[in-house]
């Protein structure tokens, strides 16, 4: 079962005591009034006062929703609870609770929340309106469209519906019935404001996804001629342009989606990869977005590309331990990284006890749950995994997860620290020739130089046993160059 990482506190302010009742009253009924007006913020503290006050879960259900629009779906999900509590499995406590699911990334859970919810409300519009778009979260574009359909067929007009619609065609590869659909949206003169924006930025995605890069750009170029600055526009454009291997075209517009919002960790990231600054670590939003998207056809595109890691590590366990696996096992295996799970299903016959996997990608961690290997998945940052681990590991392996950390001191003693006296701990990572220790390349990737591998295994208190370079795999018409790594406890 996959053990999901701690949920942080929700940030909403405390508040020393409840107000009486009639105040509470007035304070429900502004919260309200604010939150109508599209202004969650102000909303916010009012209806924490009123809920907190009043035996009401309609007041805990307005202040989920106060939290929802402030992107704090961990504290709509704990107003979603104290609903419950007061009121019961009601429709709007499941789509309240299902819609902060879905935000924080869990659509099955979602999933849940919505069928229950159906169940209670076959007609309901928002019951509806969650199922179809937590089924299609969870890739069943089939039913997500039949579901999202119907309630289009209900009100045509509605561009709220018709977006979403559209974009459910898309993500079910219906291109054309995707293209046909915006087409007739952007064809309304009277089309405006988000809903016009949202279906430019959608033709140029649905143009990217079908795989017509260059009518992307030129659909992205043409909503950023009829809207102006726009960080979604932006970002697939420069999308287009990276996948036509025109990095310096894409630069400019990763740099100003990057500006215009910075609190995305994914466009950061790739302004990053191309000179915007340089951080010393890929943001977590970014790895765990490649990799969700990427989990369904990660394996089929690593093995076309002669991926090298797996089969480098074993092999390389076998020439250090002979008669690993005939004689005797590794203890456990800590699988730092472990993506779909490549590592343990070339590992575990040569581990006697646990084999603990880490990622951050709740994608990843599925494929690698289905493959029945792992004794415990975790969904976590890979310092945090390690800070909470009390276990001391036999082998402790991350197979490219370098590639997304520059600097490698602080995790490498983390590792360190949780390796056993006779513990062995391999790890791959890209190659880089010169003296720096490190760089991020174009790719988003870090590439690691051996004097710098060497200088972080010392000061981390790691003993590197082997630092060789191999091809780990192919990249284009190259191969990529990369260096395996075997490193104990130091003395």
């Amino acid at each position: 079962m996959i053990t999901l990482h701690s949920l942080p506190p929700a940030q909403n302010a405390p508040h020393p005591a409840s107000p009486r009742p009639g105040l509470a009253a007035r304070l429900l009924a502004e919260g309200e009034r604010l939150l109508a007006a599209q202004r969650p913020a102000e909303a916010l503290p009012l209806l924490q006062s009123a809920a907190e006050a009043l035996a009401d879960g309609r007041a805990w259900l307005l202040l989920g929703e106060a939290s929802l629009q402030l992107n704090n779906p961990v504290a709509a999900a704990e107003a979603a609870a104290a609903a419950r509590a007061v009121e019961g499995a009601t429709p709007a406590v499941l789509v309240l609770a299902g819609r902060a699911l879905l935000s924080m990334g869990r659509p099955e859970e979602a999933l849940a929340e919505a069928a229950e919810a159906v169940l209670i409300d076959r007609h309901g519009h928002d019951v509806r309106l969650l199922l179809g778009q937590t089924l299609k979260a969870c890739d069943r574009h089939d039913e997500a469209l039949a579901v999202l359909g119907e309630l289009w067929q209900e009100a045509p007009g509605d561009s709220g519906a018709t977006l979403r619609l559209a974009d459910a065609l898309m993500h079910a590869g219906s291109h054309d019935a995707a293209a046909e659909l915006l087409a007739h949206m952007l064809d309304n003169a009277a089309l405006a404001g988000q809903a016009r924006s949202q279906a430019l930025l959608l033709r140029a995605q649905n143009a990217q996804r079908r795989g017509n890069l260059e009518a992307a750009l030129a659909a992205a170029l043409a909503g950023l001629e009829e809207t102006g600055a726009d960080a979604a526009l932006h970002s697939t454009a420069a999308h287009a342009l990276l996948a036509m291997r025109r990095m310096g075209d894409a630069k400019p517009h990763l740099l100003i989606a990057h500006r215009l919002a910075p609190d995305d960790g994914y466009l950061a990231h790739l302004a990053a990869s191309v000179g915007a600054f340089l951080p010393e670590r890929a943001d977590a939003q970014y790895v765990s977005r490649v990799f969700d998207g990427y989990a369904p056809r990660f394996e089929a595109a690593l093995l076309g590309l002669g991926y090298r890691a797996p089969g480098l590590i074993l092999r390389q366990f076998e020439a250090l331990l002979p008669g690993l696996g005939a004689e005797y096992k590794l203890r456990n295996l800590l699988d730092l990284g472990c993506g779909t799970g490549l590592i343990g299903l070339v590992l575990h016959d040569v581990v006697a006890g646990s084999i603990k996997g880490v990622d951050l990608s709740a994608g990843m961690l599925a494929a690698a749950q289905a493959k029945g290997i792992y004794t415990e998945l975790r969904q976590a940052e890979i310092n945090a995994a390690l800070l909470a681990d009390q276990e001391q590991w036999h082998a402790i392996v991350a197979a490219d997860v370098f590639i997304y950390f520059g600097t490698l001191e602080a995790t490498l003693a983390a590792i360190g620290r949780r390796l056993a006296p006779d513990g062995w701990f391999v790890f791959t990572t890209e190659a880089l020739d010169g003296p720096q220790a490190w760089e991020l390349g174009e790719t988003g990737r870090f590439r690691h130089s051996e004097a710098g591998l060497l200088q972080a295994l010392a000061t981390a208190g790691l003993e590197p046993v082997v630092l060789r370079r191999e091809a780990l795999r192919r990249e284009g018409p190259a191969i990529l160059d990369g260096f395996l790594v075997v490193a104990k406890r130091a003395l």
